[in-house]
């Protein structure tokens, strides 16, 4: 698109008085040497002197009322979503930090007292292993499943 071309889009606003200053400076710089933009300028003044005569329209009351109890509605729902997603993130660091601390305290037991409880207890890390894994693939599976309820709710409402 030509500078040209960026200009006359431009005319109805500069008409208008809707432009900003920088806008309005390079229209008027074009419009000086251009007599085709310069007259079709001085066609659309009459046009948008008119159309400020015209009545500003203004809303209902019910339709502000409307769109104030949706965008509070939206609002809440943001602030509730925000909440379960640093209350997920909390809970996921404490289980971490549990995990990690399970796993400490049995590998200070396993030095200390390892020899005197189990001779096989290489069977005993992979029991942990296995338990840990389990508890995380559980906990993924309620929080999938709790998800989709949600959504589920949620579009029924």
């Amino acid at each position: 698109m030509s500078e040209h071309d960026k200009i006359r889009e431009l005319l109805a606003l500069a008409a208008a008085d809707a432009l900003t200053s920088a806008e309005e400076t390079q229209v008027a710089e074009h419009v000086r040497s251009c007599i085709s933009c310069s007259n079709e300028l001085d066609a659309w003044r009459p046009l948008a002197k008119e159309l400020h005569r015209f009545p500003t329209p203004q809303p209902s009351s019910w339709l502000v009322q409307a769109t104030l109890a949706r965008a509070e509605a939206k609002l809440t729902d943001q602030a509730e979503h925000d909440w379960n997603r640093r209350a997920l993130i909390f809970f996921v660091a404490f289980a971490w930090l549990l995990a990690v601390a399970d796993w400490l305290a049995l590998q200070f037991v396993s030095r200390r007292f390892g020899s005197l409880l189990d001779p096989h207890f290489s069977q005993t890390w992979i029991s942990f292993a296995a338990f840990t894994a389990l508890g995380w693939l559980a906990g993924g599976v309620a929080a999938v499943m709790l998800a989709i309820r949600q959504r589920g709710e949620r579009s029924l409402a």
